[in-house]
């Protein structure tokens, strides 16, 4: 076991389930990650995802790192039945953690929808594409794209007919990602608010901060206690996300903006750990689809909309704790 994969199931050991009544303790751990280390978190945050997909299938996780290979190419990864013989084919891009992680869950289309599989890294007809990563941003978790030409027995099915999209944790797990981006943020006033200016402007732009931070932190916290209130509600789970999604979204790029302004360029262009950073919140935060996620919120809040329901004003007035 190489050391990063020792520090991701470190982070991963006992973090609770969505929806176990432990949700905002499973947030409060991935911000925790995501601000030490922003290559960290997004490989914690796609292992436990793992682990707590292969539950919602009633299945247990096998050892060792895992991560979640969702990403669509332009020819989609196949599942078939030859002769008898399932197989795995095609290529996937944007696979995080392709040199790390000991196994994958891949989606693939199938003659009755999209399914997904799990495979080991190990496994005959596996190859790992060369690096086309340029960033400096997550280089750690060596992103690249994976070819399969796998034989799979058929416990290797974890889902098929588009169970992996429909089911609630597809949307507690994207509310993850989304405290895994305030985790970044956080991590990044943390490095810079020791050298923070005194004049009026920069104090303003910490005040402005400060609200922000607490507001997302109030976001996720009521965005776990309604997971732990009704972890089955689909329909719910999937408002839920996108809310919170574009809270986070917005939270953090508002945070980077008034980093820069309050410090000017010093800090990005002389200090590598805040460089790295600011680069990794505006990457992984990408990871939102920003107005097409917003064209789906508006879809369902608007008149077409079977049913309104207006957010109670007392959800998410809860801050976290102040050492997470």
């Amino acid at each position: 076991m190489n050391a990063l994969v020792g520090e991701v199931l470190a982070w991963a050991d006992g973090l609770p389930l969505p929806g176990s009544g432990a949700t905002a303790e499973r947030f409060d751990r991935l911000r925790a990650c995501a601000a030490q280390r922003p290559s960290l978190g997004r490989l914690v945050e796609a292992h436990t995802d793992a682990v707590a997909i292969l539950a919602e299938a009633g299945r247990s996780a096998p050892p060792g790192c895992l991560g979640v290979w969702a990403a669509r190419g332009a020819e989609p990864v196949v599942l078939e039945r030859r002769s008898g013989t399932l197989r795995l084919r095609g290529t996937a891009p944007w696979c995080s953690g392709a040199t790390v992680v000991e196994g994958a869950l891949v989606t693939a289309e199938a003659d009755d929808g999209a399914a997904l599989v799990l495979v080991s890294l190990d496994a005959h007809g596996v190859q790992r594409g060369e690096p086309t990563w340029v960033s400096p941003a997550f280089a750690e978790t060596d992103t690249r794209s994976v070819a399969f030409d796998v034989e799979l027995d058929d416990d290797a099915v974890i889902g098929r007919g588009g169970w992996y999209v429909q089911r609630p944790g597809f949307w507690h797990g994207a509310v993850g990602v989304a405290a895994c981006w305030a985790g970044c943020a956080e991590g990044l006033v943390g490095r810079v608010v020791s050298r923070w200016r005194s004049d009026p402007h920069a104090t303003a732009h910490l005040g402005a901060i400060d609200a922000r931070l607490w507001s997302m932190s109030a976001a996720l916290a009521g965005a776990a206690a309604e997971i732990d209130a009704a972890p089955a509600d689909v329909e719910a789970a999937h408002r839920r996300a996108l809310r919170v999604r574009h809270v986070v979204d917005s939270g953090v790029e508002e945070i980077t903006q008034r980093v820069q302004r309050a410090l000017g360029p010093a800090p990005m262009a002389m200090d590598p750990d805040v460089h790295l950073v600011m680069a990794e919140c505006d990457l992984y935060r990408r990871q939102c689809h920003a107005e097409r996620d917003l064209e789906a919120l508006g879809a369902l809040y608007g008149p077409s909309s079977a049913q309104i329901t207006l957010p109670s004003p007392s959800i998410g007035c809860t801050p976290q704790r102040a050492d997470s």
